[in-house]
């Protein structure tokens, strides 16, 4: 019986030990993931949507800053573009 106790006892204690290590890599993963959201969430606040009226296409450009390694621009089909979000240049 003593066996037993002994044996549900170190389990018990060995469970409690590996637990507390998962729930430090699952802590580091949520604040990984958070401050992900929170780069995503600023770059796609900081996006401007272009139209060129010479050509008609539609660009999405983003100025990260030069620590970030500068202006981004990409085509994007203009009909995808809310029309309160679209910029036509002059």
């Amino acid at each position: 019986m003593k066996k037993i106790i002994a044996f549900f006892c170190t389990s018990i204690l060995a469970s409690l030990a590996i637990g507390c290590d998962m729930s430090t890599e699952a802590r580091a993963g949520k604040a990984q993931m958070r401050a992900s959201q929170a780069t995503a969430n600023k770059v796609v606040a900081g996006i401007e949507y272009i139209r060129d009226p010479r050509t008609g296409f539609c660009f999405a450009y983003y100025w990260g800053g030069a620590a970030n390694g500068g202006p981004a621009l990409a085509a994007v089909p203009c009909e995808s573009i809310p029309p309160g979000m679209l910029t036509t240049a002059e």
